[in-house]
């Protein structure tokens, strides 16, 4: 999603060596020993400031995060969570990812693996389809966050920029950026070709308002989309509470927000999942510091 690699990760890249690291120093700090599992996800700058309102209090402002935090709260994983936008100690150098006690690293793409394995695993519902509904989100609503956060002009400045690289000093930060908005920009277009050069926030505004009308039509009086909590529960929630969120005035976002839009009933289901399962304490004032995730 919209979590750029590690910058330095995509340097080692492009050396050869035959063996990193090169030389072996052992360290002079030891790795902290933790018991309980810990994910690691976006959210505080070291001020401690999550860079936007935050008025339904969010736990992260990433949506990949929030729907991989989701996810560990359905199944009721006992876990801590870390804020961090340093991602060189996941696997594939994204975040999220989750530490286990025994020093374990598991990127998002396995985390649901290992809940299934460890006995946690969420069910995919009554919906026997979901897995189509799944595909839908994935290819319509999360390029169109992605294009928000790091192709819309106002989207880099406010989100992309500050929120993913305030660790980064300029004008490094906005070199990272710049990449990271242009892979995006040719992503997206490659993953909508119908569209061609035409491509933009309005287009793919269209393709989410069509999607958000099918999950509103499998929604009807329901609480959950699956009928219990899910995967497509998790991520449908955690698209929606981060477009709500959004510090601007994005054409997705203003399809939401009106009073009278007919997709209120969507914007209560999204808010009802945030405040019944991710009811996490205020964020510390340090991203070294974690927050029990388990409830």
């Amino acid at each position: 999603m919209a979590t750029p690699e590690a910058p330095l990760r995509e340097i080692l890249k492009t050396i050869s060596f035959t063996q990193l690291p090169l030389r072996y120093i052992e360290p002079f700090f030891k790795a902290e020993t933790i018991s309980t599992p810990r994910l690691y996800v976006y959210g505080l700058s070291k001020t401690g400031n999550l860079f936007f309102q935050n008025k339904n209090k969010l736990p992260t402002y990433d949506v990949e995060c929030l729907r991989t935090l989701t996810l560990l709260k359905f199944a009721k994983y006992d876990f801590d969570i870390a804020y961090t936008n340093e991602s060189n100690g996941s696997p594939n150098g994204k975040l999220p990812y989750l530490l286990l006690p025994n020093g374990e690293a598991i990127d998002k793409d396995n985390i649901q693996e290992h809940l299934e394995k460890s006995g946690y695993g969420v069910s995919k519902g009554d919906l026997s389809d979901e897995l189509a509904y799944l595909v839908m989100v994935e290819r319509n609503i999360l390029p169109a966050i992605e294009y928000m956060v790091w192709v819309d002009s106002a989207g880099y400045e406010v989100i992309g920029t500050k929120r993913y690289l305030y660790n980064y000093p300029q004008p490094i930060r906005y070199l990272i950026g710049w990449i990271k908005s242009s892979e995006i920009a040719k992503t997206v277009r490659i993953g909508q070709p119908e569209y061609g050069a035409a491509l933009d926030n309005e287009v793919l505004c269209d393709n989410v308002i069509r999607t958000f009308e099918s999950l509103l039509v499998l929604l009807g009086n329901r609480e959950y989309l699956a009928g219990k909590p899910s995967l497509l529960d998790a991520l449908v929630s955690a698209c929606l509470n981060i477009i709500l969120e959004a510090p601007l005035k994005s054409p997705i976002r203003s399809v939401l927000l009106p009073e009278n839009s007919k997709f209120k009933p969507l914007v209560d289901y999204a808010l009802r999942i945030l405040q019944s399962h991710l009811e996490i304490p205020e964020p510390c004032e340090s991203n070294k510091e974690v927050i029990d995730g388990s409830s």
